[in-house]
This record gives C-alpha cells, structure tokens and sequence, in this order.
C-alpha cells in the first residue's frame, strides 16, 4: 500500500470513530431519527452506501439500547482478570471467562457467581472486572476477546 492511501486510511478511520462515538451516546429515540434522516439524505447522494453504513450502525445500537432496557434475548456474562503495570500505568489481560445466559438478569446473576468464584484470584497487581452483554455486543466484543 502506498504512504498516500496508507494516509487517507487513518484519516477515514478517525472519521469512522468520531461517528462512532457520537452515535454510541444518543438515546433510541434520537437514534430512530438520526437513521431516518440519514436514509433519506442517502437517497440520491453519490456517497450513499456510506450513509447506509451509518443508518445500520445506529440501527444496530438502537437495538442494544433497546435490549438493555427489556433484558430480553441472549446474553453474556463476562469476567475479566487484569495484571497492573504500576509503573506505566497499563494492564495486560490475564485471563476472560464467559458464559451465555438466557436473561439480563440470568447473566447478571452469573457475573456475580464468576466474582465469587475468582475472588481468590485478586491481589494488589490485579482489577477483575464483570460485565453483561447481550449478543450483539458480544458478536463484537466477544470476537476481540477471543482473538
């Protein structure tokens, strides 16, 4: 690749993430807009298939929202032990349980479970961190973690 496209690369990318974050923060109602306006700017636009992108994209988080506040569907709960690195300030992951639940509450309830089962695990260079995800997040966060 040439040092110009590896350039207009990172540009986009930096793009990519500032529409990233600013979409990961609305509510579903303005996600709801947001993508509505958005399909209807794209129609006719020469950069239409970048606008699709982006009304799946709030598409996508308005559908986590919305399963964060039913509980409902798939879910996941994570377990995260960390070493510290007091003098950089850094962490290195030590080690990631999971599990798949059949409720928010189910995954919340396992989360608990895997703290108390890895308490043992804990010291003064460590943090263990739980989490619940439902599966669209995991589809994302899951795959990271496991590569």
């Amino acid at each position: 690749m040439t040092y110009e496209a590896k350039e207009v690369i990172q540009e986009v990318q930096g793009r990519i993430t500032s529409i990233d974050n600013k979409l990961r923060w609305l509510s579903e109602l303005d996600l709801k807009g947001f993508a509505f306006e958005a399909d209807e700017i794209s129609k006719g636009d020469t950069s239409r298939p970048i606008w699709l992108g982006v009304v799946q994209l709030a598409d996508r988080y308005r559908e986590i929202q919305a399963r964060r506040r039913s509980g409902k569907g798939t879910w996941y709960a994570v377990l995260t032990i960390m070493r510290w690195d007091t003098v950089r300030r850094a962490a290195e992951t030590t080690a990631t349980f999971h599990k798949q639940c059949s409720s928010k509450a189910q995954a919340e309830e396992t989360a608990r479970s895997m703290l108390v089962e890895h308490a043992k695990d804990f010291n003064g260079e460590t943090s263990i961190e739980a989490e619940v995800l439902c599966d669209l997040e995991w589809d994302e966060e899951g795959e990271m973690r496991l590569l």
